[in-house]
This record gives structure tokens, C-alpha cells and sequence, in this order.
């Protein structure tokens, strides 16, 4: 390997570049806020946008419009990041698409439901002692599903879409390019952080319970990274994290009966 980044044989290595970092969102939240505002455009041209604003907000107050909007977006995301990985030649990315062994499934799953158990006791103690209301927020977010007949949707959303979306492109394109910028140890953390950070959940609902939420998950995605580059696959992060969305996901189905 030269130090211009060619191999012996003049084959160029594709990296990670800081636009594989916004490229996947940039397609994902804008080409859904594009039809929207055609939409928005064409109810103006025919005198039905205060109709037609109020369906779609009435449509995304609902489980299924709400859904059916984050697959559209994480199905767009996901092809992005996938296509990028895929022309990635760089061989310090930590984590593929590579088949996970038996043993990296075991893990996987192992973490996943390690995951549960502890956000469950994290939850329990931050109610009891800091008068969060994690336990009931966690299950009654409006993403998840709270009826038997919302369970299809609901586990392809969060338990499918979500993983495989979430998985590539922050413990691959993020994670690989922080790791060759700035080592393993930042690209675990960054990456972690903006996990966290582009949930949300700070935001909504804020507060204390905002905090201790968007701490859970940039723990979740410390995790989720470290499972990764053990195991060099991003198959087996993928596995620990629809194991835990699997669960939060029935949890959501029990609780509300």
C-alpha cells in the first residue's frame, strides 16, 4: 500500500469520505419531504390544502401512516448505505455484511437479550429513584405496536427496517470513518454518541427522562459497536439490536392488553 492509498497493484481502495456521512440521511428525510411538499403544492393548486394538511397530520398520528412513513424512509437510508458499503474497499473498516458463524449468532443474541434485561433494571431504577416514567414511555411510544393486529407492522418497522438501517450506517459508514480518522476507541464512542443523539429522545419527552433514554442508548450503541468489530459482521449487531426491538415490541403488545 502506498501512502496515496493504492495498492501495489494501482487498484485504487475506496474509503469512507465525510459525504458517505450525510448522503443516506440526506436521501432518507428528504425525498419524503419533497413528496410532501409536491403534495403540499398541488392541494394549493387545487384549493384542498387545509384538507389535505389535515389528513397527513391525522396520518401520522396513526400507528399505520406513521409505520408505513419510517419504512419508506429507512427502506431509502438503507439502500443508500448499503451501496455505499459495498463499493468500500478499505480494508480498516471494522464491520461487514459478512455471514456471522454460529458462535457470532450466539452472541448476538446473547447481547440482545443482556440489553433487555438491563434497560429493564436501568428503567426500574430510574422511575423509583429519579421520578422518570421510562417503564411507561418505553411501551407506550407511538412507533410501537399495542394491539395483537399492529404486531406485523410493528416488528418490521422496529425489529426489521430499523436494525439493518440503523446497523449499516452507524457501525459501518459512521463507525468506519471515524475508526480511520481517528482509531477504534473514537469511532466507538462517536458513533455511540450520534446513535444517541439522532433519536431523539432529548427532545422528546426532554427532561430527566430525555437524559437517562438517550444515555440508555448511546450505552446500547457502545454495544452494538463492540459486538460488531468482535465479530468483524454487522449481521451479528443487527441480531442483538432486532432482539432487543423484538422484545420492546412484544413488551408494548402485553403490557396494553
Amino acid at each position: 500500500m502506498s501512502d496515496v492509498g493504492v495498492s501495489e497493484s494501482s487498484t485504487p481502495v475506496r474509503r469512507v469520505r465525510w459525504y458517505h456521512l450525510i448522503t443516506p440521511q440526506a436521501v432518507g428525510q428528504g425525498v419524503p419531504a419533497l413528496l410532501l411538499l409536491g403534495l403540499t403544492v398541488v392541494w394549493a393548486m387545487t384549493g384542498q390544502l387545509q384538507g389535505g394538511t389535515t389528513q397527513v397530520q391525522a396520518w401520522l398520528s396513526d400507528f399505520t401512516g406513521l409505520n408505513l412513513l419510517l419504512d419508506f424512509s429507512n427502506l431509502l437510508i438503507l439502500g443508500m448505505a448499503v451501496w455505499i458499503i459495498s463499493r468500500i474497499t478499505d480494508p480498516m473498516l471494522p464491520a461487514r455484511f459478512v455471514p456471522p458463524s454460529r458462535k457470532s449468532v450466539s452472541i448476538g443474541v446473547a447481547a440482545g437479550l443482556g440489553a433487555v434485561a438491563v434497560s429493564g433494571i436501568v428503567e426500574y431504577l430510574s422511575d423509583r429513584y429519579l421520578h422518570t416514567n421510562l417503564a411507561q414511555d418505553s411501551t407506550t411510544t407511538m412507533v410501537l405496536p399495542h394491539r395483537v393486529d399492529q404486531l406485523a407492522l410493528g416488528v418490521l418497522t422496529v425489529a426489521i427496517l430499523a436494525p439493518l438501517t440503523e446497523e449499516v450506517y452507524f457501525r459501518g459508514i459512521v463507525l468506519g470513518w471515524v475508526h480511520r480518522h481517528w482509531g477504534m476507541t473514537w469511532g466507538i464512542g462517536v458513533s455511540s454518541l450520534v446513535f444517541g443523539v439522532m433519536h431523539l429522545k432529548w427532545l422528546t419527552p426532554g427532561g430527566t427522562s430525555g437524559m437517562v433514554s438517550t444515555a440508555e442508548l448511546v450505552a446500547m450503541g457502545v454495544l452494538l459497536a463492540l459486538v460488531a468489530v468482535r465479530t468483524g459482521s454487522l449481521w451479528t449487531s443487527v441480531i442483538t439490536h432486532a432482539v432487543n426491538n423484538f422484545c420492546a415490541a412484544l413488551a408494548a403488545v402485553f403490557l396494553a392488553q
